[in-house]
């Protein structure tokens, strides 16, 4: 679990680079960037978990709170450990509407990686293929977060069946657009898959999430998802599935540090 350090203990591991990621968390507007930004500061201690989510927490200008979206490029430091090894995540939360296209830009050229976070329900759409592209041109390597799979569940009312057949359809439009912009040396490289845990689902309101390992080391199959949803218990979810973990996993272990990054 990331919690709260000091400055000084971060700028001591700030010298490993190796051990360092920067990245940025891109999307559509409303597909859930912030809301899972903030799941992240609240496991990190640095917001309440009761408000994450709802607090917005880099939307730090008063017109963002009012609008209710990311005008302004925010960063923010967190650290994370796998199997005892610490690691820092310097991240940059970006706007997600299609007015801010350029601040977008000039965020991606400070990062190595990024998360695209897809709405479950909506999809694949028009500026999750503008930053998409945004990224590919920076060399900026994404996986992909699924976000939303809640609604699949209490508002579409799929079956756990139904739920992977359209799952399956954003991983594929999604590597689609990486067979379209991507350089032919990533292009093969950088296409998320699941099995290869480039992929987490969940929900960044519910603050639960998995990887395709996460799911096979506990032994959770979509099908307990549902039925914690249908009992009304997607709360022990949270507890279960963690969302830090399955992003912060995936960043550390899919996303280069700043000298791979350098190599291209």
């Amino acid at each position: 679990m990331p919690k709260f350090r000091h400055t000084s203990e971060i700028l001591k591991l700030m010298g490993k680079k190796e051990d360092i990621r920067n990245i940025g968390i891109i999307a559509h507007i409303d597909h859930g960037k912030t809301t899972m930004t903030d799941s992240l500061l609240a496991e990190a201690g640095l917001l309440s978990p009761k408000i994450a989510g709802e607090a917005r927490a880099l939307d730090y200008l008063e017109e963002e709170q009012k609008r209710g979206i990311t005008i302004k490029t925010a960063n923010i430091s967190l650290l994370h450990e796998i199997e005892g090894r610490p690691y820092v995540i310097n991240l940059i939360d970006t706007p997600g509407h299609v007015d801010f296209t350029g601040k977008v830009t000039r965020a991606l050229r400070a990062i190595d990686g990024c998360v695209v976070v897809v709405d479950a329900v909506e999809e694949v759409m028009v500026q999750t293929e503008t930053v998409t592209r945004q990224a590919l041109n920076e060399r900026v390597r994404p996986v992909l977060f699924i976000n939303k799979v809640d609604r699949l569940i209490r508002e579409l009312k799929l079956s756990p069946e139904e739920t992977q057949k359209k799952l399956a359809r954003i991983i594929r439009d999604f590597n689609n657009l990486i067979e379209l912009y991507g350089e032919p040396e990533f292009k093969d490289k950088w296409k998320v898959d699941p099995a290869k845990g480039t992929v987490a689902f969940g929900s960044a309101l519910h603050r639960w999430g998995f990887t395709v390992d996460i799911a096979q080391k506990k032994g959770i199959k979509f099908k307990d998802v549902v039925d914690a949803y249908n009992r009304g218990e997607w709360q022990a979810l949270q507890q279960l599935l963690p969302l830090h973990v399955a992003i912060l996993d995936m960043v550390v272990k899919n996303l280069p540090n700043p000298i791979e990054a350098q190599k291209y």
